[in-house]
């Protein structure tokens, strides 16, 4: 994917560039033209309770992103829905709104788990974990270059081994 964009295998790949090359359209919720009594339920007395969702409609994606996270949350969160779309993951659940939506929800856990790792990992490679760790860089500093949390930076590096391998160079 990143040879597809011309990117390095250790370069940072922004979700909303990938998202363009999926021809995926994405938008913020505050895009939308919602009531405002329903965006202050989404995006003020609700907001921890979506991080974004995928619209199927006439052969096109669309992801809608919880305005309220912080940015590293949201690339998080677009990135996962992507993997949903690139794994071709069929939804237990599938939704129609009134209008006609197809609204894509409720993936099986397996399905859950298969886009947390894709994401994560195509947000955060193992290669670049293990270059940068290995060089001394923090957490914090490989989080903000790849524009993530340090909680999923923190995540990637102990679910891939980077850590448990750099702990046991440290001791040698």
């Amino acid at each position: 994917m990143r040879d597809q964009m011309g990117l390095s295998s250790e370069a940072p790949l922004c979700p909303w560039h990938y998202a363009d090359t999926l021809n995926v359209i994405v938008f913020e919720a505050t895009d939308l033209d919602l009531d405002p009594e329903h965006a202050e339920q989404l995006l003020v007395k609700d907001s921890s309770s979506w991080s974004g969702m995928t619209l199927f409609e006439e052969g096109v994606y669309v992801v809608v992103l919880n305005s309220a996270h912080s940015r590293e949350r949201r690339a998080a969160t677009l990135m996962h829905e992507l993997a949903h779309i690139i794994l071709e993951h069929v939804p237990a659940d599938v939704d129609v709104s009134p209008s006609g939506l197809v609204l894509l929800s409720d993936f099986s856990r397996d399905q859950e788990d298969e886009a947390d790792w894709l994401g994560g990992a195509l947000l955060l490679p193992e290669a670049a974990l293990t270059k940068s760790r290995y060089s001394g860089i923090s957490i914090i500093d490989i989080a903000k270059k790849y524009g993530v949390s340090e909680q999923l930076c923190s995540w990637r590096c102990k679910m891939t081994g980077v850590e448990k391998r750099l702990s046991f160079r440290q001791r040698s």
